[in-house]
């Protein structure tokens, strides 16, 4: 059928040919398609009042088996499924009336009874959505007029924030020059490109960390190692004991990491991001497959990136059988950081399949208040109680498809084990699985997860919050004060998702696509309004654009990126921020930490003000003890640039040379283009200005020592921590312009536009 939006664009187009005037009067803010009518005229005001009480997945007509479902807001894409579910029955009819106009008014049997009169505004709103269902209104993709006044940033910054997000690095002259000149379609090649390098694959794991927290097992050297059995995998004792520890640490990390590695194999690979679950196979590095006693051949036996698809073979009863992978769903480590019980039955791994590749968190969905004595008067609560089953039906067959693996050693996999016949068969949503399927059920469960339409959406969720920081919106509750323009929000919101899943749909499940969505969007982009906002506006638009507090290991990433070194512990330069600060800095450690902190605390100030310190000490001198041309942060000036002469006078030429070079500074470290007659450019000047006057005030009298602090001094590569020659060396500060840029350094370091995103 052709859709409306077929003629009304040919209508347009014969306009514009008759005439100087656009078609703003029939798309732009006029256009509803017939989704936004749904949602906006008959889920909120009608059928999310009158009718979800009994047609909800656990409601009276669900029961009764009833065609008409409807998903509450609590699950993912809910108003989709709806609005399909509506569009699949609205050729019902009963006596020439469309059923779901019949049963509500009583003109036909109904468990409801008679809800609403014929010719009532309910009435009106439905009759409506089904005249429009035989031919959709859909309008014309494009900016919707929902982010009308936010200011988003320019290709150019946008670039600068995605490397070094995605690659932790700045982007190249060249990769400007590119989007400079070919905008956003030039921005999202050159995106591509960046997610081919291996730093791109490191924050990869850290976005998937995140979510499967199996990092847990990096905590000690030997973790995830002593936590297989040794039956199936006999290496895990005597050999890997024998192992120096060198060697023993990078066994440990690539059994540890193997989930995550089979995620950056998949996606390096350019394989559909399905296979993340329906993979047939195990991710190997040279260091792992050496545990696990499977030979695959490796180019370099050292190289711990280097990755091999291979499968298990484990024992049952004495005899090898192959291993049934599916997967991250059959990952050992997946499987132990996710362990059941023999009560929990796999329920928690079912849980967090839901959680962690269906946006759905069970948990919410049946959020109400139980009485627990009435689980007492069943025998079976878990099936038989309605307030029970509410949950146990989507849980428990899920729970089925991990029924072949052990209930304490965790990876174990037992083929003889069967299923609890108390419980609800295997499957997945209304399919059951067949019982000759049991053998390989995580691969038949695996199939099913990842066609459903919320694995896409999900991979969507995570992309955008390991971006933004910030958490998908929630459909606002009905009695919510700002309900009508949370709901604004939330819809804006979701059809700019939407519009995402689609596209990494149609690109077979690309996650790069799906991260080139969300980096394009006003969400990521978002840097301010451009125009005084109302208070509604205020509240519609209050994630669009939020200030992303850096994680410890973006910062750490964004450091070295824009200074050239790392923030360092000297005794063995591990960095801070992935030791001692990462919990003190809002971090996680996967294990009892697992939720990231997302605003500034007294104490993370405190660490974020040392870094500033101790990384403009470390980095000043030395970078003037480089060659102009190789330096990152002072090219432009040198130690004999002063303001001021020996008589006082300023000098014009040094001042313009030290404004240049604080305008490159902005740039480089806080990503502003500023002009050199900017106000914080001169800011920045009277910083030096002040410092400089001061201190050299200071050397001159003799109350201050032109000596360098040792730890300040340009004596080593603070990158190596190798001692630089002696006529390299920076010990001295005669004139005081080292500490006077190194002032500037620790006021743009500590600045919240480098702390923030």
């Amino acid at each position: 059928m052709q859709r409306r939006l077929s003629r009304v664009a040919s209508l347009c187009a014969a306009t514009l040919a008759l005439s100087s005037g656009g078609c703003n009067g029939i798309f732009g803010d006029n256009c509803e398609s017939t989704r936004e009518y749904f949602a906006n005229e008959v889920w909120g005001p009608v059928m999310s009042k009158s009718c979800i009480s009994c047609h909800a997945p656990d409601g009276a007509a669900a029961e009764k088996n009833a065609e008409f479902i409807l998903l509450p807001s609590s699950y993912p894409g809910f108003l989709d499924a709806n609005y399909e579910n509506i569009r699949k029955l609205a050729g019902a009819q009963y006596n020439g009336v469309p059923l779901l106009l019949a049963k509500p008014t009583g003109a036909v049997e109904h468990g409801g009874g008679r809800l609403f009169d014929e010719g009532s505004d309910q009435y009106k709103a439905i009759e409506k959505l089904l005249k429009e269902l035989e031919d959709p209104v859909e309008c014309p993709a494009g900016d919707s007029a929902a982010f009308a006044k936010v200011k988003t940033m320019s290709p150019e910054e946008t670039l600068r924030k995605a490397t070094l997000h995605l690659a932790g690095r700045l982007p190249s002259d060249d990769e400007r020059a590119r989007v400079k000149d070919g905008g956003d379609d030039e921005l999202a090649l050159v995106l591509r490109e960046v997610m081919g390098e291996d730093a791109f694959y490191d924050r990869l794991v850290d976005l998937y960390n995140d979510l499967l927290l199996t990092d847990r097992y990096l905590a000690w050297t030997g973790f995830a190692v002593n936590i297989l059995n040794d039956e199936d995998f006999p290496n895990v004792g005597a050999w890997y004991e024998g192992q120096s520890e060198d060697r023993q640490r990078l066994i440990n990390q690539a059994v540890a990491r193997e989930p995550l590695d089979l995620i950056t194999h998949v996606v390096r690979n350019d394989r559909p991001f399905t296979e993340i679950l329906t993979a047939p196979y195990m991710v190997f590095s040279p260091f792992s497959a050496e545990l696990y006693g499977v030979s695959l051949g490796f180019a370099d036996p050292n190289d711990p990136r280097e990755l091999k698809e291979g499968t298990l073979t484990v024992v049952s009863d004495g005899s090898p059988v192959a291993y049934p992978h599916a997967g991250l769903l059959t990952s050992p480590m997946f499987l132990n950081r996710f362990p059941t019980t023999p009560t929990n039955r796999n329920r928690h791994r079912s849980r967090n399949v839901f959680k962690l590749f269906l946006a759905t968190d069970i948990l919410k969905i049946a959020e109400r208040p139980i009485d627990p004595t009435e689980a007492t008067k069943y025998n079976n609560p878990t099936r038989d109680d309605p307030s029970c089953a509410v949950c146990h039906k989507m849980i428990d067959p899920v729970a089925g498809a991990f029924q072949k693996f052990g209930e304490y050693d965790q990876e174990d996999f037992i083929p003889d084990q069967e299923w609890h016949q108390e419980m609800y068969s295997p499957g997945f949503g209304d399919e059951v699985m067949p019982t000759d399927q049991y053998g390989s059920a995580p691969a038949w469960l695996a199939a099913r997860v990842a066609e459903d339409p919320r694995f896409a959406l999900s991979t969507v969720y995570t992309v955008y919050t390991g971006l933004t920081g910030l958490q998908p919106l929630d459909y606002p509750a009905d009695d919510d004060p700002a309900f009508s323009d949370k709901l604004a929000a939330w819809q804006a919101q979701d059809a700019v998702f939407n519009e995402i899943v689609d596209r990494f749909i149609a690109d077979e499940y690309d996650l790069k696509t799906a991260i080139i969505g969300v980096v394009l969007s006003p969400y990521f982009r978002g840097v301010n309004a451009t125009e005084e906002l109302s208070a509604a506006e205020k509240i519609r638009l209050s994630e669009v654009g939020v200030g992303r507090l850096s994680t410890p290991e973006l910062l750490a990433r964004k450091i070295e990126a824009v200074t050239g070194v790392r923030w360092v512990r000297g005794w063995d330069l591990a960095e801070y921020l992935r030791t001692d600060y990462q919990i003190l800095y809002g971090g996680i450690d996967s294990d009892t930490i697992t939720q990231r902190l997302t605003h500034m605390s007294g104490l993370m100030s405190g660490v974020a003000a040392r870094m500033a310190n101790e990384v403009a000490c470390s980095v000043t001198a030395w970078e003037f003890t480089r060659p102009a041309d190789q330096r990152l942060l002072f090219p432009m000036v040198t130690l004999d640039h002063l303001p001021e002469g020996d008589s006082g006078d300023p000098v014009p030429g040094a001042i313009d040379d030290i404004k240049a070079n604080i305008q490159h500074l902005h740039w480089r470290i806080l990503g502003e283009s500023r002009e050199l007659d900017d106000a914080e450019i001169d800011r920045t000047y009277q910083l030096f200005y002040d410092l400089w006057k001061a201190g050299y005030a200071n050397v001159q009298s003799g109350s201050e020592d032109e000596w360098l602090e040792w730890a300040c001094a340009g004596r080593i590569d603070p990158r190596t921590g190798e001692e630089l020659p002696e006529a390299e060396k920076i010990n001295t500060d005669g004139k005081y312009t080292v500490r006077a840029w190194m002032g500037v350094m620790i006021y743009l370091l500590s600045d919240y536009r480098f702390l923030y995103e």
